[in-house]
């Protein structure tokens, strides 16, 4: 006999509903609701095209930067479609991957302090109370993501989002101070992610090549992977073992695709959304107004677990040996990046060309603009896309394709999505919950 459960997700982006089936006492089917429609795609439709830049960074207020980088690429990738390839000076190509790792290292940071560690403890506590986790590390960790959010206003401005990007370049042009000002922000970060999270210096952290490592340290990753190990987090939360990652990044080479831990070369042209179960549908009979993304009609998983298995991370590697794609692999593997993103964008600040043009304008007036583009970002989540289609200017057609679709679309029993997979046969609510959150879910960025 089946029962229905609804459950309201709490602390993440958003909100959304998982509605549980059981059988034996165990899950049998999920459903994740995503009620909240945005319609950023629609309202793009016949706008100016540089309009892009300044509202798709509105989809999400934790990734404007990823949104509005996307959208950049996108307009850059139209341009060349239209016969005129844009030149971007390596330092507003380093300025811009500057202010996408800060987003990215905020988001980790953010992520795992108010949204895991709170969940943790209320899983070894069930009297656990928000209140009696406000110690010293919770309010440095507030300090922290603020920081990160000075930081990258050095480069990006607030409006109330960064406003810095162009298809050409970026529009800020940083003096000396600037960098000062933001390796002074970047290191009070490093401290205290060296101090709390990882209990080591960082290079110590990236040289790690076993999980028993971490272990004789005395940081809050530590801790957290001792209660998710006592609680069956290393074997539970398992989806179908299948990563991808389409967007550049420094830690791989190219677009890819792994399978367990076997790595090849992927292809966007292979992306396609899936209406099925979706509001969307022509007779509108779904449950969601999220779409689905899949990569030749498979559900594949997106984020930092994906990326640390194309750049085979010796860490994750071995945490992905003993635990496969467990919510403990996946919940490391995001703090895991979060340090390759600091160590990063330390050399990044170190070897910024100030001396270098920051924008170069297209010599094409904008009124002729005319062709197709296509923008990919590795957003903190995952795999951003957006697609355009121009027409003198004007926006004909826009698609934005988010993490949060990939990770957490909608299938069926028979083919489940990578979240439905991960939560199916679980005995709790509460392990539902949690292995829920561990793809640090953005309910906003996903009903477009």
């Amino acid at each position: 006999m089946k029962k229905i459960t609804k459950e309201i997700i709490e602390r993440i982006e958003g909100e959304a509903t998982l509605e549980l089936e059981w059988e034996d006492a165990k899950i049998h089917f999920a459903r994740i609701k995503f009620f909240n429609f945005r319609g950023i795609e629609n309202i793009l439709k016949d706008r100016p095209v540089y309009d892009a830049i300044a509202i798709t960074p509105r989809v999400c207020g934790i990734c404007s930067t990823s949104h509005a980088l996307t959208a950049t690429l996108a307009i850059e990738s139209c341009y060349a479609d239209f016969g005129e390839p844009l030149h971007v000076s390596q330092k507003a190509k380093d300025i811009r991957e500057i202010t996408l790792n800060v987003e990215k290292i905020q988001n980790h940071i953010k992520w795992f302090y108010f949204s895991i560690l709170p969940e943790l403890k209320k899983i070894s506590n069930p009297k656990f109370t928000p209140n009696a986790f406000k110690d010293k590390e919770w309010f440095d960790a507030q300090k922290t993501i603020i920081e990160s959010l000075k930081l990258s206003s050095i480069f990006s401005g607030q409006w109330p989002h960064g406003s810095f990007l162009m298809s050409g370049g970026v529009t800020c042009d940083p003096l000396k101070s600037d960098i000062v000002q933001a390796e002074h922000s970047l290191h009070t970060i490093i401290s205290f992610c060296e101090s709390y999270l990882y209990g080591m210096h960082i290079e110590e952290f990236l040289d790690i090549d076993s999980s028993l490592q971490i272990m004789v340290s005395d940081s809050s990753l530590k801790r957290s992977i001792e209660v998710m190990m006592k609680h069956g987090f290393d074997s539970s939360g398992r989806s179908y073992d299948r990563f991808l990652a389409l967007g550049e990044s420094f830690l791989y080479d190219h677009a890819s695709k792994c399978v367990k831990t076997t790595v090849l070369p992927a292809d966007i042209r292979h992306v396609a959304e899936s209406l099925e179960n979706s509001f969307f549908d022509k007779e509108g009979k779904g449950y969601t107004y999220s779409k689905s993304a899949l990569y030749k009609k498979n559900y594949f998983e997106v984020g930092p677990l994906a990326r640390l298995m194309m750049a085979k991370d010796p860490l994750i590697r071995d945490l992905h040996r003993r635990f496969k794609d467990s919510t403990l692999t996946r919940i490391v593997a995001r703090v895991c990046e979060c340090a390759h993103l600091l160590q990063r964008t330390r050399v990044l600040l170190t070897q910024l060309d100030i001396g270098e043009p920051s924008y170069i304008k297209p010599k094409s007036n904008l009124n002729y603009l005319t062709g197709e583009g296509v923008g990919i970002v590795e957003a903190s989540r995952g795999t951003l896309i957006h697609k355009l289609s121009v027409k003198n200017g004007f926006i004909k057609e826009y698609d934005i394709i988010t993490p949060t679709v990939w990770n957490l679309g909608n299938g069926t029993t028979e083919n489940p999505s990578i979240v439905q997979k991960a939560i199916l046969g679980l005995p709790s609510i509460e392990k539902a919950d949690f292995i829920f959150k561990s793809f640090d879910v953005c309910s906003v960025c996903t009903t477009q």
